[in-house]
C-alpha cells in the first residue's frame, strides 16, 4: 500500500499533522498500535462516564494551539463556559483562591504582606523580559535577580507547576517565561474543551479520513531507509512506501523503529537520555456529587492537580453522578514499581484529607502510571531552544512532531505547534 505522508502515532501530535496535511489534499496513513487515538491524552468511556487519563486543561482556549490546529482544518474548538470557575490552592490545610491578578496576588492569603509586594515585582519583571535569554538557565536564578524571599520562591514552583516543571533549581525561566506571556495576551490562560480531549480527537480524526485513513492495532516494526533517505515503514509483514515520515512518539522510543546507526553518535545519546516527566493519575466516578468546585486545585507541596471536571461539563457524567480527575507530578523519573504504589498512596491520602467521606461515594476508580507522562521536562538544556529539530538533519524525509520536538509550549502545547510547522515542511518538500 502507498501513501504519500505516514504518521507514526495517534496522540495529538500524529493526528494534527495528519489533520493538517489531509486538509491541503495529502493522502496520509496514520498508523497507531493501540485501538484508541489519543496517546496519553487518549479519551474513553466508562460506565456511562467519559474519562481523559486525567486532569487536562487547553492553554490560552481559543487563542492557543490546540485551536489553531483546528481552526486551520475547518473546525472550531469548543470550550465549556467557565465564568466564575477559579482555582484553589491546598494551603495550610485549607482551599485558598489562586490568585489571577495582580490586585488578587496583593490581597491572596498564600503569601505574607511583604511576599505579596515582592511576588508582584517578580511577575512583572517575568512579563517584560525576553524568553530567548532565559531558556539556558534556571527559575531559581531569575527568581534570585529580583528577590531573596524564601516565599516567593516557594510560591514559583506554582508557576513551574503550569507548566508541569515545578523543580524551580532546575526548570528552564524561559519556558515558564513564555508561558506567562502568551497567557497574559490570552483571553483565558486555561479552558476546557467540551467532551475533553474527546472532541479534540474525534474533530481531527473525521478530517484525516476524508483524505487518508487511519489504521489502529497498527505497530510499527521499522521505518524502511535506502540510500539515506526514508521509503516508508514496515508493519507486520506489510510494507507501506511513502514519500516522507513523521515520527510523533516521544523520540526516546525512535530507536525502536531504526537503526541508531544512521544518526550520529550525538543525537543518539541526546534521544536516549532526553529526561520526561513522570507521575501517577486516578480518575473517579462518584455515585453522588461531593464537591461543587468547577475550578482545578493545586498543592504545591506534593506537585497535584485535581477536579470535577463534570461540574463545568455534564455531559462527562451520568445525571446525579460526578467524576473526579486527579494527578501527581514526580520529581524524578518513574522506574519503580514501589515508587508507584508510594506515589498513588499519598494521592489518595491528600483526596481524603481534602473530602473525608470522597471514597465512600467511589463506585469505580482507575489508578495510571506514566513513566512518561510529558515526553520532555522543561528543565535548563531540554529547553526550546536545545530540543531536537522538526526535519531530521540526518536522514531524508524523516521528519518529527510531539512533545519531545522543538516548538514552543509545554505538553500537548508542543505537539500542536509541532505539527502546525512541520506540516509546512512537509508540504514543502513532497
Amino acid at each position: 500500500m502507498d501513501a504519500e505522508v505516514v504518521i507514526i502515532g495517534g496522540g495529538f501530535g500524529g493526528l494534527s499533522t495528519g489533520a493538517l496535511l489531509a486538509s491541503k489534499g495529502v493522502n496520509v496513513l496514520l498508523l497507531e498500535k493501540n485501538e484508541v487515538l489519543g496517546g496519553r491524552a487518549k479519551s474513553v468511556g466508562k460506565e456511562g462516564f467519559i474519562v481523559d487519563n486525567g486532569p487536562h486543561s487547553n492553554r490560552f482556549a481559543a487563542d492557543g494551539p490546540a485551536a489553531a490546529v483546528l481552526k486551520s482544518v475547518g473546525q472550531n474548538l469548543e470550550f465549556v463556559k467557565e465564568e466564575g470557575s477559579p482555582s484553589y490552592v491546598y494551603h495550610k490545610r485549607k482551599l485558598v483562591k489562586l490568585p489571577s491578578s495582580a490586585q488578587e496576588f496583593l490581597t491572596t492569603e498564600l503569601l505574607s504582606e511583604q511576599a505579596r509586594a515582592e511576588m508582584v515585582k517578580v511577575l512583572a519583571q517575568m512579563l517584560l523580559e525576553n524568553p530567548d535569554e532565559w531558556y539556558p538557565r534556571t527559575l531559581l536564578e531569575f527568581i534570585n535577580k529580583f528577590t531573596n524571599n524564601e516565599e516567593v520562591r516557594g510560591f514559583f514552583r506554582l508557576m513551574g507547576l503550569f507548566i508541569i516543571a515545578p523543580q524551580i533549581e532546575e526548570t528552564s525561566a524561559g519556558e515558564v517565561m513564555y508561558f506567562m506571556q502568551q497567557a497574559q495576551k490570552s483571553a483565558q490562560a486555561m479552558a476546557t474543551p467540551v467532551a475533553g480531549t474527546r472532541q479534540i480527537i474525534e474533530k481531527l480524526s473525521a478530517v484525516i479520513e476524508g483524505r487518508g485513513q487511519i489504521r489502529k492495532g497498527a505497530k510499527v516494526d521499522q521505518i524502511l531507509v535506502k540510500q539515506g533517505t526514508v521509503t516508508g515503514v514496515k508493519v507486520g509483514k506489510e510494507v507501506f512506501t511513502s514519500k516522507a515520515v513523521v515520527f510523533t512518539l516521544p523520540v526516546q522510543q525512535l530507536f525502536s523503529v531504526i537503526e541508531p546507526g544512521y544518526f550520529p553518535p550525538t543525537f543518539v545519546n541526546y534521544a536516549r537520555n532526553l529526561i520526561p516527566t513522570s507521575g501517577v493519575s486516578i480518575d473517579f466516578g462518584l455515585g453522588e456529587p461531593v464537591s461543587d468546585l468547577s475550578g482545578g486545585i493545586m498543592d504545591i507541596d506534593l506537585m497535584v492537580m485535581g477536579n470535577f471536571p463534570s461540574n463545568l461539563d455534564p455531559s462527562l457524567a451520568p445525571k446525579g453522578k460526578q467524576l473526579s480527575s486527579w494527578a501527581m507530578i514526580l520529581p524524578h523519573q518513574l522506574k519503580e514499581k514501589a515508587a508507584a504504589r508510594n506515589a498513588l498512596s499519598r494521592l489518595h491520602n491528600l483526596i481524603s484529607e481534602l473530602y473525608p467521606r470522597f471514597f465512600d461515594y467511589v463506585e469505580w476508580q482507575r489508578p495510571q502510571v506514566y513513566s512518561i507522562l510529558d515526553g520532555v521536562l522543561l528543565k535548563v538544556g531540554q529547553a526550546y531552544p536545545d530540543r531536537h529539530q522538526l526535519r531530521s538533519p540526518h536522514v531524508e524525509k524523516l521528519f518529527f512532531a510531539g512533545d519531545t520536538a522543538k516548538a514552543k509550549g509545554c505538553s500537548g502545547d508542543i505537539a500542536f505547534n509541532s505539527a502546525l510547522e512541520v506540516s509546512s515542511l512537509i508540504l514543502s518538500s513532497i
